[in-house]
Parts: structure tokens; C-alpha cells; sequence
């Protein structure tokens, strides 16, 4: 369980971060974080979330918590640096359909997946 969580929390920092790069442009730089590290350790995060969390994405409540947080947050993430004066140096802004249509998407696909989980459940039951 805590492995989930921390899995969740690394990848939404690591996607926290490169959005706040785009807005700002140089800020990792300044903290001394080369942005290829940040590309990596999501690879990491998603290989071992594949490898380790696997029997927790057939609980419902992972299915719904898990794409709610990784839409949700950087949507969030979005409109806090558009607030404070960022703009999008790769056109992710919430101006953007693509982004839009990305999380409407994503949000989709997994309500698919959490009906299919749920339909096979009540089959065995």
C-alpha cells in the first residue's frame, strides 16, 4: 500500500517539476536538476509501479483514485503557474485542446477499464 502511494507521489512531483520547467524556463537549472534525471526516474516509477503494484490495480478504488490524481494534479499544477504569470514554452496550457482532450481521454479509458473490472467481478460473484 505504501509502495503505491509512493509511486503516486514521485511521479506527480517528477510531473510537477517538468511542468514548472516549461512555465519557467531555467528553474531546474537553477536547482541544479538536470531534466533528463526527472524523464528517467517516471520511467523507473512506471516500470516498478507495473512490477510491484500490479494486484492493487484490480481494487476499484485504485482504479478511480490513480487517473483522478494524474489528470487532476497537473491540471491543477497548470492553472496555479498560469496564475502566477507562466506561460507554456511547449503549448501544455489549459488553453490547449490537446491537453483537454488528453484528460478527457484518460479518464475515459480508465471509467472503461473500472466498468470491465467491475462487471467481471460481479460475474464471479
Amino acid at each position: 500500500m505504501k509502495t503505491y502511494w509512493l509511486i503516486i507521489a514521485v511521479l506527480l512531483l517528477n510531473l510537477s517539476l517538468l511542468l514548472i520547467n516549461d512555465y519557467f524556463p531555467g528553474t531546474l537549472a537553477e536547482l541544479g536538476i538536470p531534466a533528463w534525471i526527472l524523464f528517467v526516474v517516471i520511467a523507473l516509477m512506471v516500470v516498478f509501479s507495473w512490477a510491484t503494484v500490479k494486484p492493487r490495480r484490480e481494487k476499484k478504488r485504485y482504479m478511480i483514485i490513480f487517473p483522478v490524481l494524474m489528470v487532476g494534479v497537473p491540471l491543477m499544477v497548470m492553472a496555479v503557474l498560469t496564475a502566477l504569470g507562466g506561460e507554456s514554452q511547449n503549448s501544455l496550457s489549459l488553453a490547449s485542446p490537446a491537453v483537454w482532450i488528453g484528460a478527457v481521454l484518460a479518464i475515459w479509458i480508465s471509467w472503461l477499464e473500472y466498468t470491465r473490472v467491475s462487471e467481471k467481478k460481479a460475474e464471479k460473484a
